[in-house]
Order: structure tokens, then sequence, then C-alpha cells
């Protein structure tokens, strides 16, 4: 279960990097597009321009909505993870409290001989 949850939260987030590159795609296609519409008459070129920001924008605000929901289900899924781990860990120590107190201790000794170097 937590390891489906880490492959939702990877894809969450690598599905947010795919629109941001599908975002640079586009707006370097639209500077392209200018440079080549200004070799067209100055009202036929500003009417392109103006559509070619109009489409840029709508993608713009639709990938923003699109990350926003993403990353609200990749803290979805965070917090499951979060809990899930937390559970695991206190019903470990219920059914082993002498193996989670040594495990404890042991931690406590690694972490304090890193922290005295």
């Amino acid at each position: 279960m937590l390891a489906r949850k880490k492959r939702a939260q990877a894809a969450a987030v690598s599905q947010i990097g795919d629109d941001l590159q599908r975002l640079r795609a586009d707006i370097v296609r639209l500077a392209e597009d200018v440079g080549s519409s200004l070799t067209v008459t100055g009202d036929d070129a500003l009417s392109e321009v103006k559509t070619q920001i109009r489409q840029i924008k709508d993608s713009m605000d639709a990938i923003i909505s699109d990350v926003g929901e993403r990353g609200r289900e990749a803290t979805e899924v965070v917090r499951g993870v979060t809990h899930d781990l937390a559970e695991t860990v206190e019903e470990s120590v219920r059914t082993r409290p002498l193996t989670a107190l040594a495990i404890a201790i042991g931690l406590g000794v690694l972490l304090g001989m890193t922290l005295r170097r």
C-alpha cells in the first residue's frame, strides 16, 4: 500500500514536470512565431501575436489549474503515507516493545556519534 502511494506521488510529480515542459515548448513556439510574424504587415502581425498570446495564456491557465490539482493530490498521498507509517511504527512498538526499544537506543547512539564528530 505504501509503495502504491509512492508511485502515485511520483506519477503526479512526473505529470507536473511534463506540463511544465509543454508550457516551455509553447513559449518557445510563441517566440518563434513572433519573430516570423514581424515579416508580415504590421496589423496582421499584431493580430497574430494577440491570438498567439491568448492561446498561450489559455494553455498556461489550464496547466496552472492542473498543477494545483496534482499538488493537492500529492499532498493527500504524502499525508496518507505519513499516516500509514505512523500506524505501522505504533503497531510495531505494541507488538514488539523490546525490539522497538533496542532500535531506538541504537539510533540514539548512532545519532550521538554522528553529531559528536
